[in-house]
């Protein structure tokens, strides 16, 4: 099932097909498939930014008025979170690509020629966790600040007023 309905995610499409690789025509993934990969990535980041963007059943999306944005629409989705999407929208296409090919996968020989797409299966496996620790790792920075940061009072030397000699 592919969404053929235009939604307010469509901008994002073609930053999407060039972060998959898929550059070069004839494209490997339709719009729709892309789009249904967007739609999808809005449904599962909704819970992990309680609910800082929601869609509904018109394919639009809109911002939640409890949460804080830095820009003002449009765009709806902020410049700076985009890359989760994009993110999310490709981990969504790159499972379903391994779920479609892990059928695929084999080896074999015999005496004169020898076959094997086992690599592949693995480079594709790869991709797909390194982008879950990029979303994971960009999720983290965007909901809760810098990574290293010293919390006030803890500052290297420990002084024995903190209780450490």
């Amino acid at each position: 099932m592919a969404i053929v309905a235009t939604t307010s995610l469509d901008y994002m499409i073609e930053d999407l097909r060039f972060y998959l690789g898929d550059v070069t025509v004839p494209y490997r993934y339709a719009d729709t498939h892309l789009r249904h990969g967007l739609v999808m990535a809005c449904k599962a980041l909704m819970k992990k930014w309680r609910n800082r963007y929601s869609i509904n059943a018109s394919y639009v999306t809109s911002r939640s008025p409890t949460a804080d944005f830095y820009e003002l629409a449009p765009p709806i989705i902020e410049r700076a979170d985009e890359t989760a999407f994009i993110l999310q929208a490709s981990i969504i296409i790159k499972t379903a690509e391994v779920q479609d090919t892990s059928w695929d996968i084999a080896s074999w020989r015999d005496d004169e020629i020898a076959y094997s797409n086992i690599a592949g299966g693995g480079a594709l496996k790869q991709s797909l966790n390194n982008d879950i620790a990029a979303l994971e790792e960009f999720l983290r920075r965007r909901l809760f600040g810098s990574a290293r940061q010293s919390l006030p009072g803890f500052r290297l030397p420990l002084n024995i007023r903190e209780g450490f000699q």
